[in-house]
C-alpha cells in the first residue's frame, strides 16, 4: 500500500483496505507510514509500536480506527494465524512468496489467489462493518 500517495485533505480518503504481502518485516510498511505521517503532518489513525510484538506471526485482521480526518485502515497480512500453524510456517510462506522472486509458477499465483479470497471471506464481517461506519462517519460530517 502507497500511504504517503492517499493522505493527505485533497485524497479525502475514510477508509483504507490494507492486503498485506510485501517482503521485510510485518507493519514495516505501516509503521513507516504512520512516522512519515507525523513528520510531514498529514492525518494517520494511531497505531502504537506494540503491534510488533505481532510482526512474527500476525493475526488475519486488524482495525485503526481513525478520528477526525484521519482515515481508518483495515490492515490485511497475506499470511497470518489462520492460514498459517505457528510462526515457523508464517516464516516459511513469507519466504516462499517473497515479492523478491519472479516469476510464479501458476500454481502459485493460484494459491495466493485462493489465500488472499479465504482471508476477505474471514474477514467480511469486519470490512462491512468499516465500510458501514465509514460511510456513515462522511454522512455525519
Amino acid at each position: 500500500m502507497a500511504y504517503p500517495s492517499f493522505l493527505g485533505d485533497k485524497r479525502d480518503i475514510d477508509l483504507m483496505i490494507a492486503p498485506e504481502s510485501s517482503a521485510g518485516n510485518m507493519f514495516e510498511t505501516l509503521t513507516l507510514a504512520r512516522d512519515y505521517a507525523a513528520e510531514v503532518n498529514k492525518p494517520f489513525p494511531q497505531i502504537g509500536d506494540e503491534i510488533l510484538e505481532d510482526r512474527d506471526w500476525p493475526k488475519d485482521c486488524y482495525v485503526f480506527q481513525g478520528k477526525g480526518k484521519e482515515p481508518t485502515i483495515v490492515y490485511m497480512p497475506l499470511f497470518n494465524r489462520q492460514n498459517c500453524r505457528d510462526a515457523e510456517e508464517y516464516q516459511a510462506r513469507m519466504k516462499e512468496f517473497s515479492t523478491f522472486q519472479r516469476p510464479f509458477s501458476q500454481e502459485k499465483v493460484d494459491f495466493l489467489l485462493n489465500t488472499v479470497k479465504t482471508n476477505v471471506k474471514n474477514n467480511r464481517e469486519v470490512l462491512l462493518r468499516e465500510i458501514r461506519r465509514a460511510a456513515l462517519r462522511r454522512a455525519e460530517a
